[in-house]
């Protein structure tokens, strides 16, 4: 991260990066996923499972350019704790919601600096597989939040909450620390989006053994690093990939 970005995700607890994922990369993973869900349930549901349906999403796990952002905020022991899709239309029902901020939930929601390096919990990655246009709806945020020192989750409809708009192939990523959730779809077209929530290798929020088949999954010792277990005892930083320009 450039001391620019750094300074933005510092002041936001959320930062947006343009064309991670390219049209091709996107088309793909639709297909994949429209594939899986037809004539499922899943196609009218709000969260969906994909990590396993195609190697494709693993690769997207250790996208080079992602883990050398994440690096910065998590450091070099970081894992995969879970990953799930979210998808909404204008038909489906949501319950809109802010949830999350500083030392949330039994305190694993953590923001801090110390000694001029970044701290985080569970960090958010989450690629748009759709466009979220102004007004749209989807993921809303009160920017700031995870470095507040009162607990307050406002209306969704305050003036303090945004709703970032992105498009097809961007990135964002936000701390759990920082107050966010969902507010109702307006879109015309159907909100898609993949995350994938990042830990310090020591921490674990979700369940590890429904991610052990993933393991399995995995083509090379990156990606299975990142899918350790949890452990603080010799445990080893990763060996990260190189960023070509």
């Amino acid at each position: 991260m450039t001391k620019e970005e750094i300074y933005e995700f510092d002041l936001n607890g959320y930062i947006v990066y343009r064309d991670l994922l390219s049209t091709e990369d996107i088309v793909r993973m639709n297909r994949i996923i429209d594939a899986d869900q037809a004539g499922k349930e899943a196609a009218n549901s709000f969260h969906f499972s994909f990590l396993d349906l195609d190697p494709c999403f693993l690769d997207v796990m250790a996208h080079p350019r992602t883990l050398q952002i994440i690096r910065v905020m998590v450091g070099d022991w970081l894992r995969l704790d879970h990953a799930y899709g979210l998808q909404l239309t204008q038909a489906m029902e949501v319950r809109e919601n802010l949830h999350g901020g500083p030392r949330a939930d039994q305190g694993e929601h953590q923001y801090q600096w110390l000694d001029g390096k970044m701290y985080n919990g569970l960090i958010v990655v989450m690629y748009a597989l759709a466009d979220v246009n102004p007004g749209n709806g989807g993921f809303i945020c009160v920017p700031g939040s995870h470095k507040a020192n009162l607990v307050h989750r406002p209306p969704v409809t305050s003036h303090l909450v945004v709703n970032p708009s992105l498009k097809a192939g961007d990135m964002l990523v936000f701390t759990e620390a920082l107050v966010h959730g969902t507010r109702r779809w307006q879109g015309d077209h159907r909100r898609r989006s993949l995350l994938y929530k990042y830990s310090p290798g020591y921490s674990t929020w979700a369940d590890y053994e429904g991610m052990q088949k993933f393991r399995d999954m995995a083509k090379n010792d990156l990606q299975r690093d990142l899918l350790r277990p949890p452990r603080v005892g010799g445990r080893t930083p990763l060996n990260f990939p190189e960023v070509t320009p």
